[in-house]
């Protein structure tokens, strides 16, 4: 082929390309205005405005985005239709359907108007705010409020209502109406008429300085009874303004709060965090099982859709809100526990007894119902230390270790000697008050919790051993599912570190709601595993694998060997003596049932000589408990007491 032939094989080649690529364009650009329509439509739906209708498709997507955007993951666009094509006075105009739909399948319908345009051969669109919604404006956008239900009950045993609904006043003052003693009247009203509430009438005053002079300043929110009780002394100051609201509230103010926990409208900070799953109107669970159980407790979460302004084109800095559409809004469900009304108050009033913060967690050990979780902080709004809270659990645990060297071979009428002090690896263990026994039996050295008796004896038993038997106790289940914890014993065999252990102290730790599941496993003879929430709810939890336990039943480890009978026999008549004439005997004048127990010093922190928390664990009849005194000291001279009252209370 010659030289000039190959130059016009070229050319032709370059314009049977150009002709290709000239009729692919034209066969993708829409030369009818149905086709643009429905081009429109698809991309629409999709939500993605790929097609070349589009006059510059990036803006148009900016502009869908910006619209759509608040809807997030509350509401999703099902479809985008073309219902007819109209022209009048020169305009071509579609008709679009939209079809949306909350998270629980209920839809949202109404139809825009989407103007088309024809230009040369072909048609295009210019989306606008007015074609996603006819009551949207230039600038305008969605927006989403919640608009939720009922907030679902917290239901204990017998069905009694521990947590819903109730009514609150709201009680605020107003800057620019005070009189000059309003604030210290105020304070002092409040504090006066509602028990264990602490106003600081200087930083209130503060408070009133720090606002603008129209800036409603909040003072406290009370509930309605506790308002009636101050009313006659607050009601008439000049300056304080009063409004009605409700809140989810315990059944009487203080009951099983930390247990129980708070709701709230959703902050500001909730929202962000949520990246869309939480909008403002929200209620949501903020501690304990309102925050564990949200989901359940809140149902499925109605929202109402706004037409909102241009932000630009504010007036007096409100953008207006259209209401678009509400969903209907759907209660949440019930959530049912084993708390039992009258052992809660009882654990309650009980804790409110020691000066220092204290637990007291309540267990049936014939079911494993918890009917009883109470915290308890002198100094403000306790946590939930009682489900929560990881402590070394000092001498309590000799009811593990005691079972381990039970399982050994050791006897309870073996003379194990108790000396003043003893050594380990080079590290000096002691007894409490620098207590010597001299040599007696393995019985009396648990009932007057003898240190240096258990550290000689490890020897005996190994750090499986000990861990196998503070399973076999039911310790170390997984209560996850209620957000809850139990306890930790790893099975460290180092010699130091496996003696503190023996004791109580080295790397375990425990909750109280795990102390309070070793007693009642030894009642019950078998291993507990507890359980608080029941039903429903509990089901949706096993489902999730979290591994919330029903009643009696094995522990979480498969290989680990079941509680003996006789072995969990001879620990109670063990914590009998305890009571009767070890380091609890003031709880021999409690009425009804032998008490079984065992108290529990349990060193802590850095500081010589080391502080100390005060423990107790025990038994009566089908009523198995633990207190946990925080810094209390001696088991027996905080724990004990605190024991006493809750025993005395319940009988």
């Amino acid at each position: 082929m010659s030289k000039k032939s190959r130059v016009w094989l070229a050319v032709a080649l370059v314009l049977v390309l150009l002709l290709g690529a000239g009729v692919f364009a034209l066969f993708r650009l829409p030369m009818t205005k149905s086709s643009a329509a429905e081009a429109a439509a698809h991309d629409l739906a999709e939500e993605q405005l790929s097609s070349d209708i589009w006059h510059q498709k990036d803006l148009a997507q900016g502009l869908f985005d910006r619209v759509t955007k608040a809807l997030g993951k509350r509401v999703d666009l099902r479809s985008v239709t073309v219902d007819d094509i109209t022209e009048a006075e020169g305009r071509t105009v579609a008709t679009l359907d939209w079809s949306w739909a909350n998270n629980d399948g209920e839809s949202w319908e109404y139809s825009s108007q989407l103007p088309l345009e024809k230009n040369g051969l072909f048609w295009w669109a210019d989306l606008t705010e007015k074609a996603i919604h006819p009551k949207l404006g230039t600038g305008g956008s969605f927006a989403l409020r919640a608009n939720p239900g009922g907030r679902g009950k917290i239901l204990g045993a017998d069905g009694e209502v521990l947590m819903a609904e109730g009514k609150v006043i709201d009680i605020g003052v107003h800057p620019n109406r005070l009189e000059p003693d309003t604030i210290g009247r105020l304070v002092n009203g409040l504090n006066d008429g509602v028990d264990s509430l602490d106003l600081d009438a200087a930083d209130l005053e503060k408070s009133v300085d720090d606002a603008a002079g129209n800036q409603l300043v909040p003072v406290v929110t009370l509930r309605e009874d506790d308002y009636r009780s101050v009313k006659s002394a607050i009601h008439d100051l000049p300056g304080v303004l009063f409004s009605e609201d409700t809140q989810t509230l315990t059944r009487s103010r203080g009951f099983a709060q930390a247990t129980l926990g708070s709701a709230g409208p959703a902050s500001a900070e909730d929202i962000e965090k949520s990246e869309g799953e939480i909008i403002a109107g929200d209620i949501v669970g903020r501690t304990g099982l309102q925050k564990t159980f949200d989901s359940r407790l809140s149902g499925p979460g109605s929202v109402e859709v706004f037409a909102k302004g241009d932000p630009t084109d504010d007036k007096g800095g409100k953008t207006k809100l259209t209401s678009l559409h509400a969903f209907e809004s759907q209660d949440g469900e019930d959530l049912e526990t084993t708390l039992d009304v009258d052992i809660q108050t009882a654990a309650d009033d009980a804790a409110a007894t020691a000066k220092k913060p204290a637990a007291v967690v309540a267990i049936r050990p014939s079911d494993g119902h918890v009917l009883a979780v109470a915290n308890h902080d002198p100094a403000g709004a306790a946590w939930d230390r009682a489900l929560s809270g990881q402590y070394p659990p000092g001498s309590v645990f000799k009811i593990a270790s005691g079972l381990a060297l039970l399982d050994a071979g050791v006897k309870p009428d073996d003379d194990i000697d108790c000396p003043k002090t003893v050594n380990i690896g080079g590290k000096s263990f002691k007894n409490a008050e620098d207590e010597v026994l001299g040599t007696v039996s393995f019985a009396d050295d648990f009932a007057h919790s003898c240190n240096t008796a258990f550290v000689s004896s490890a020897d005996k038993v190994t750090g499986d051993d000990v861990a196998d038997a503070a399973a076999q106790l039911g310790m170390l289940g997984d209560t996850s599912a209620i957000g809850a914890k139990m306890a930790s014993v790893p099975a460290d065999d180092d010699e130091v570190t496996h003696a503190a252990q023996m004791i109580g102290q080295g790397k375990v730790q425990s909750s109280p709601l795990a102390v309070a599941t070793m007693a009642a496993s030894v009642e019950a003879g078998e291993t507990i595993t507890p359980q608080l929430v029941v039903g429903a709810a509990l089901d949706e939890a096993k489902s999730g694998d979290s591994g919330q336990g029903a009643g009696k039943g094995t522990g979480n480890d498969d290989d680990a060997p079941s509680l003996d009978a006789d072995a969990a026999k001879e620990i109670s008549t063990m914590m009998a003596k305890v009571v009767t004439e070890g380091t609890a005997t003031a709880l021999k004048d409690v009425p009804g049932d032998p008490v079984h127990g065992k108290t529990g010093t349990a060193e802590y922190g850095e500081e010589t000589p080391p502080r100390t928390h005060s423990w107790f664990a025990g038994f009566q009849g089908d009523l198995a408990v633990a207190v946990l005194v925080e810094d209390g000291g001696f088991g027996a001279e905080a724990a004990v007491p605190v024991a006493h009252e809750f025993f005395d209370s319940v009988n």
